[in-house]
């Protein structure tokens, strides 16, 4: 995070980062000893995934007072602009969260250098041709999610 400019938000990240790999270590218990994490910054917010070999979709407590454990989802949920899970083609689950950019540290708004991006296109823009059919977009979104997830060769990913 310090060395995206990023240390105004480094703590609450690492909480973050935190409750999403405890519950993925929680969650592949007895099924993978691999979980994976990624970390993504954008011009407007840092995703975090976090992967891990187990299916079932996670879920948000509402502990009690004197409860010692459940509030991760809740601090998630709290602290992050979003958070959800997908499931890739590869097994497993992909929890994420996004929490919003702020200005680095020390300087003001107006002089916070922007993030690099990619360039334009310099050619004509094609038109899009709308595409409906949601089997095929749904299959084509697992694809392209299961093609960042690799795993160390002989890790099983499937439950």
């Amino acid at each position: 995070m310090a060395g995206w400019g990023l240390a105004a938000i480094a703590d609450t990240a690492a909480l973050l980062a935190s409750e999403l790999v405890t519950n993925a270590c929680r969650a592949s218990a007895g099924r993978s000893n691999v979980i994976a994490m990624r970390l993504t910054c954008t011009d407007t917010d840092v995703v975090m995934e976090v992967w891990d070999a187990n299916r079932t979709a996670p879920v948000r407590r509402e502990p009690g007072d004197d409860a010692e454990g459940g509030r991760g989802l809740l601090l998630v949920d709290t602290l992050s602009a979003r958070w959800a899970f997908y499931r890739p083609r590869s097994g497993g689950k992909v929890v994420w969260c996004s929490l919003p950019l702020a200005v680095p540290d020390g300087v003001a708004e107006e002089e916070a250098e922007p993030l690099p991006h990619r360039p334009a296109s310099s050619g004509p823009a094609q038109p899009i041709e709308v595409f409906t059919d949601l089997l095929v977009l749904r299959r084509v979104a697992d694809g392209l999610r299961a093609l960042d997830w690799d795993l160390p060769p002989g890790e099983d990913a499937r439950p």
